[in-house]
């Protein structure tokens, strides 16, 4: 196994609403022969992202590649935004980041590594990007990989929601981000708050609010504001998926898994996903485990062999 890290100067990414770096490291790791033209599989995360290779990642990419055998590039890049998130759509109150992706890393690493089809994986909000982009271009994209991603949002936000509204009596939206914009280190209550405003800031963005971003429920009240609320679900997977089941039926490999105790509920979206994906006859495999929604990055050491051996099946 080889790796290095590349630089790609983004052009979607110029300028962006945030100030957020537009030069984008990529770690990326590769067989210790390069040959003929091998699929490219891409992580969506990167929230806490390090040139560190002593990591659970590394290990795991000396398994695959190693250990088990597979011939593909992998490609770890950096998507931090300054909330700490990234739901990898466009968002003129964060950045472009699926034309970024789409237009810019995937091109460039297809060429530079001699890559052909292309897989996207990832978890938590990773899963979500994998599963939206893969549904909304399927011509660039062939399979993916969702781990426990967003879906039945209700069920997932509904709790970070009510937090934040608690969080905010006696405090504006803007000083209450502004104060976490401001601080070296952040609590897991403040990643909770970060949750809320970051998704806002991609799904109801409003470059006419002082924020960037209108909430999907009063802050005073907490009652749902119906039009920016609708925003949000019209990128819940489970609520789309009919939309783009043409593009899910061109995909060569579809990977889902969730732990049957998520702490965000998201056994409910990954199982609503899997039973609408079967109603509606798309080919994929799923399968829940006995944990939760951390510590799992061994759960790609089933993802990435599967979609491989599916991938191989089409040659």
């Amino acid at each position: 196994m080889k790796y290095e890290i590349i630089k790609i100067e983004s052009d979607a990414l110029k300028d962006n609403y945030l100030g957020d770096p537009y030069n984008r490291e990529v770690l990326v790791y590769t067989p210790d022969e390069i040959g003929e033209p091998m699929p490219l599989f891409i992580e969506l995360a990167g929230i806490n992202w390090s040139g560190n290779v002593n990591n659970r990642f590394h290990q795991i990419m000396k398994n695959i590649l190693d250990k088990k055998g597979i011939k593909a590039i992998f490609a770890n890049p950096n998507f931090r935004t300054k909330y700490n998130l990234n739901q990898y759509i466009n968002s003129p109150a964060v950045g472009n980041y699926e034309d970024f992706i789409i237009k810019e890393l995937i091109p460039t690493l297809k060429e530079k590594y001699n890559a052909d089809k292309v897989v996207l994986f990832g978890k938590s909000s990773g899963g979500f990007g994998a599963y939206t982009l893969a549904v909304r271009h399927p011509d660039v994209i062939q399979a993916f990989a969702d781990h426990f991603g967003d879906s039945c949002f209700y069920f997932m936000y509904s709790q970070d929601f009510i937090f934040t509204i608690k969080r905010l009596h006696g405090k504006s939206v803007e000083e209450m981000l502004n104060e976490l914009f401001s601080k070296d280190s952040l609590t897991d209550d403040d990643m909770r708050i970060f949750n809320v405003f970051g998704s806002a800031a991609f799904y109801s963005y409003n470059l006419n609010s002082k924020t960037g971003f209108d909430l999907p429920f009063d802050v005073e009240t907490g009652e749902l504001i119906d039009d920016i609320w609708n925003k949000w679900l019209s990128y819940d997977p489970v609520r789309n998926v009919e939309k783009f089941k043409d593009s899910l039926k061109k995909l060569k490999a579809i990977y889902l898994d969730v732990g049957n105790e998520d702490e965000f509920n998201l056994f409910i979206g990954m199982r609503s996903l899997h039973k609408k994906l079967s109603k509606l006859g798309i080919d994929h495999y799923y399968e829940e485990f006995k944990g939760g929604h951390f510590g799992n990055s061994n759960r790609y050491c089933k993802s990435i062999p599967y979609i491989y051996s599916k991938l191989r099946e089409e040659k």
